[in-house]
């Protein structure tokens, strides 16, 4: 296995070359035997065991996140305000859906049915059903919705909110639409992701907080404010957008690593 990692200053890296595959990345993606780069306004398609260039395609400006599906790759623009359904090959756009203003997040559904947008500065929670993006609802939210995951009982979502000083509100959001407050924490928000176990790892200015999902506190580990969260067997990766590094972070609560400091790393895959 072999880490990718996109660092919007440093580049494009993968263990297969000396230097950068590409400048200016924005984030990345796995399809298939592939891994697409966004970069301002077109991703770049490169072999995920060789890093040879495949393809490359224009993009909609400023891409966020990226999802990908068999045959599917959902982009998410923060300057076009919308979400777009590509084919990951060619990057025949084939759908496209408003998303809020400056959106932040996507996430898929397990069973890969409904995708969800969150809105940014639209105080909305966008759901679509994932084959044609037809909206299905949007959710109003307090405060600039940042990130947005399914999880058990339906949705979360994670906001900033401002009461004078700015503070991090994770919602669960119901099959109905509703919003309940699970937990306030002071400073910025950053990442959300969804544990197999029904917990949940939340990032805030400060620190990595891995909950319950009663939204009661496991552990904590420091981190200056967690951008972008991947998923693997046992741990999760994280990226810390202050102190410029990619860090290991076990599920077991084991010491946090260090894999990787540069000067402003967006994203990773480990492959």
């Amino acid at each position: 296995m072999g880490l990718w990692i996109a660092d919007e200053n440093d580049g494009l890296l993968c263990p297969f070359a000396d230097g950068p595959l590409c400048g200016g990345p924005l984030c990345l993606c796995a399809s298939g035997n592939t891994v697409i780069c966004a970069r301002t306004r077109e991703a770049q398609v490169f072999a995920a065991d060789t890093g040879r260039l495949l393809n490359c395609y224009p993009l909609p400006p400023g891409v966020r996140c990226m999802r990908a599906l068999p045959d599917t790759l959902y982009c998410l623009s923060g300057e076009a305000d919308n979400v777009s359904l590509l084919c990951p090959r060619s990057g025949q756009l084939r759908l496209c859906a408003q998303a809020g203003c400056e959106p932040r997040d996507l996430a898929l559904s397990p069973c890969r049915r409904l995708l969800a947008a969150a809105g940014g500065a639209s105080g909305r929670l966008y759901l679509y059903e994932s084959r044609d993006l037809t909206p299905l609802r949007a959710i109003p939210l307090p405060g600039i919705v940042y990130a947005a995951c399914f999880c058990a009982g339906g949705l979360a979502a994670l906001c900033a909110v401002e009461e004078g000083d700015i503070c991090t509100c994770l919602y669960r959001v119901s099959a109905r639409g509703v919003a309940t407050e699970l937990l306030r924490l002071p400073g910025l928000p950053g990442a959300l992701l969804p544990l197999p176990d029904g917990t949940l790892l939340l990032g805030v200015l400060g620190a990595l907080i891995h909950l319950r999902a009663d939204a009661r506190v496991l552990r904590r580990c420091r981190c200056g404010l967690p951008g972008r969260l991947r998923l693997y067997a046992g741990f999760a990766l994280c990226t810390d957008t202050l102190e410029a590094k990619i860090m290991r972070v076990p599920l077991n609560g084991a010491r946090t690593e260090t894999l990787y400091t540069g000067s402003a790393p967006v994203d990773m895959l480990l492959l």
